[in-house]
């Protein structure tokens, strides 16, 4: 049964695939990885920022997605300025789904504007995606499809995106759209027609607010939503709404449910003043319940703080 059902699950996984290509991947912990949905988010810890997310998606399902995402950000100039205008960045996220790869290349580009009491920074980013599937692997019910007739090798798609994020100490908001192109694989190179494989353009809106309940402790709610279409194809509205108690502005942990059927379990903690650990678990309230392992989740950041001066010590939490 859970073979039979397994096969239904790559149809539906597959097929959809097929006429609207990769989407952007989720991430539960999305309040730790802004710079993979918004690249004005880039230099936003006013250090240098290397992070790293791990992702097993449905883990009792073979085939499901695992997703690994590399970045480094930082502002630009002299680290004894108090502020600094210019922030770049970098990024490579891989992703495996069944007989596909996908691997996406970025950098990132971002423009600060310091306010009285906030700062208002602009971000652009460009990069490749380099798609791969090996579809002979398939074992498929209507043998000689023609859709599966061939396999797809780094088929290179170009793509840049946008943004703007507004933060300040106690709140952010975020709108973008991290990739604006709508490319397909070319059909003379894959022998594809046009209206195959081709990519969803994401729209992101988030924001969150810290509220200091004590010494102690804050909460802090927040919320990531998302639209994806093309010409083609359109995914619907999803959210995720996420609540979060803070102590000791060192702890976190955290509740989130995703309005697509699962609910998240996080916990975070700043374990020295350069490094953050953080693990997420998903639970499925959907009809994959009973097939799937839940997903697993993380991440850990590495911050270069070179003037020891300017910073707490320990350099705890930074919410934004």
């Amino acid at each position: 049964m859970k073979k039979y059902f397994q096969k239904i699950f790559w149809l539906i996984v597959l097929l959809p695939g097929l006429v609207a290509a990769q989407s952007d991947q989720h991430y539960t912990m999305f309040m730790y990885n802004k710079l993979v949905y918004n690249p004005a988010y880039t230099g936003s810890r006013d250090v240098a920022s290397f992070n790293a997310v791990y992702r097993d998606q449905w883990t009792d399902v073979h085939g499901a997605p695992k997703t690994i995402n590399l970045s480094f950000d930082a502002p630009v100039g002299s680290y004894m300025r108090n502020f600094r205008k210019v922030a770049v960045g970098v990024s490579i996220n891989n992703e495996q789904l069944g007989v596909e790869n996908n691997t996406n290349l970025k950098a990132y580009y971002a423009y600060r504007i310091k306010l009285e009491k906030s700062i208002l920074s602009f971000g652009l980013s460009g990069g490749v995606n380099m798609y791969s599937a090996a579809y002979n692997k398939l074992n498929l019910f209507q043998q000689n499809d023609p859709n599966f007739s061939y396999n797809i090798r780094n088929a290179i798609l170009p793509n840049f995106g946008a943004g703007v994020y507004w933060s300040g100490d106690k709140f952010y908001g975020s709108f973008s759209v991290p990739n604006m192109l709508q490319d397909y694989y070319d059909k003379n190179e894959v022998k594809i027609n046009n209206k195959i494989a081709r990519e969803i353009r994401g729209y992101y809106l988030a924001g969150g607010y810290v509220y200091t309940v004590n010494e102690t402790f804050k909460l802090l709610p927040q919320v990531i939503a998302r639209y994806a279409i093309n010409s083609d194809y359109r995914l619907p509205l999803n959210a995720d709404l996420n609540i979060s108690a803070i102590a000791y502005n060192r702890f976190m942990a955290g509740f989130t449910y995703r309005t697509d059927k699962s609910l998240e379990i996080i916990a975070h903690v700043q374990a020295t003043q350069r490094l953050n650990i953080g693990y997420a678990y998903d639970y499925m309230l959907s009809g994959l319940m009973g097939y799937s392992g839940g997903t697993h989740e993380f991440v850990v950041g590495y911050d270069i703080v070179r003037d020891n001066s300017k910073y707490l010590t320990p350099r705890f939490m930074k919410s934004f």
